[in-house]
């Protein structure tokens, strides 16, 4: 037998706490397959953590720990609970099969062994366990396509902003990375408010922030000084612009782009404040989307560190004491104080270039 048909073997574990069960199994099923063998239900465990093995053939009645016992710690382990396990026992009459089932077992087979008995069932769990991988492959396959997919339309709608004003471009990317550290920060420390995949959304959404300044006119998007109030308030219609745009879109997507519900809530209230001065909707606190919340952070940093036609660039410490403490047009009040604090610990880690 070569190293190559070797290494493309099914593994099997046996587990049986009777050397003679052991070297009976074996013999049916060697050349077969690459087999491994354990005497107890610990042994069992460990060697799984390392092989990984395709099928598990495993003995109910052992001492310290019956097979039982091994199959529902196996179910605990994300890294085993996939892995299908035949039982073994001596009789079929006592063995709880619906108790075996429950816990996860595929099938049983009975002492003394029919060889045949015992090779056809260990094909046809391993011919299924081929069967659900390539299920789960074609799936992971699928979903990672619709991801990208995903990923394509963001991106696609966050160009039509960049396409008007380069500075929108950089800003974009920027804004991603800022609100990927404050995310993914805030997540790890509250894992009730903001869950891992919430955070993906956050951080795969927001270059879709400012989606609405492509309804702005460029005589006031790329104005070299300060806007008039008539004019800000015509910037600040890109919220519920950008807002307008994205549920159009939703419209447009399967299921009701469920996927863009976070951007709408993005676009529409990044600019609001903790305090409730912000617009459109003057929102306050826990009203404002926490998406929104992230976002409106990392934009005021990003719009404090970035060179403006009306504005030179602050440095990386002057904004964070701005953010931090204020300076009458931007207070520390406006944000939440749990991303306020957030910002303190990681404000380092946000530094341009860093």
């Amino acid at each position: 037998m070569t190293e190559e048909s070797y290494a493309n073997m099914n593994t099997i574990l046996l587990v049986d706490d009777s050397q003679e069960n052991l070297d009976a199994l074996h013999t049916m099923l060697e050349g077969m397959y690459r087999l491994y063998t354990a005497k107890n239900g610990k042994a069992a465990l460990r060697i799984m953590e390392k092989v990984k093995p395709d099928l598990v053939l495993l003995d109910v009645v052992m001492p310290e720990m019956d097979g039982f016992e091994v199959l529902a710690r196996m179910k605990e382990d994300k890294a085993c609970a996939h892995i299908p396990v035949i039982f073994i026992t001596s009789d079929s009459q006592s063995f709880s099969e619906a108790r075996g089932l429950l816990l996860g077992a595929v099938d049983y087979v009975t002492k003394p062994y029919n060889p045949d008995i015992v090779s056809i069932k260990v094909r046809n769990q391993l011919e299924n366990k081929l069967y659900r991988d390539e299920l789960e492959r074609l799936v992971e396959q699928r979903t990672e396509e619709l991801m990208l997919s995903q990923n394509a339309i963001i991106l696609g709608m966050s160009l039509m902003a960049e396409s008007r004003d380069v500075s929108t471009g950089e800003h974009l990317q920027c804004i991603q990375k800022y609100v990927g550290i404050l995310a993914r920060a805030f997540c790890n420390e509250f894992p009730s408010l903001l869950s891992p995949a919430a955070c993906g959304r956050v951080i795969a959404l927001s270059p879709l922030h400012d989606i609405g300044k492509v309804a702005v006119s460029d005589n006031i998007l790329l104005k070299k000084g300060p806007l008039s109030e008539a004019e800000f308030a015509i910037i600040r219609q890109h919220t519920t612009s950008g807002a307008d745009i994205l549920r159009k879109t939703q419209q447009l997507l399967p299921g009701g782009g469920v996927v863009l519900e976070d951007a709408v809530a993005i676009a529409e209230y990044h600019h609001e404040k903790f305090d409730g001065t912000g617009y459109p909707a003057g929102l306050r606190g826990g009203d404002i989307p926490l998406s929104a919340r992230i976002v409106a952070l990392a934009d005021v940093y990003d719009a404090l560190t970035s060179a403006r036609p009306y504005k030179a660039a602050y440095a990386h410490g002057e904004a964070v004491d701005i953010i931090m403490n204020g300076d009458g047009r931007t207070m520390p009040t406006h944000f939440d104080p749990l991303l306020l604090a957030i910002f303190k610990t990681n404000a380092n880690r946000l530094r341009p270039n860093s």
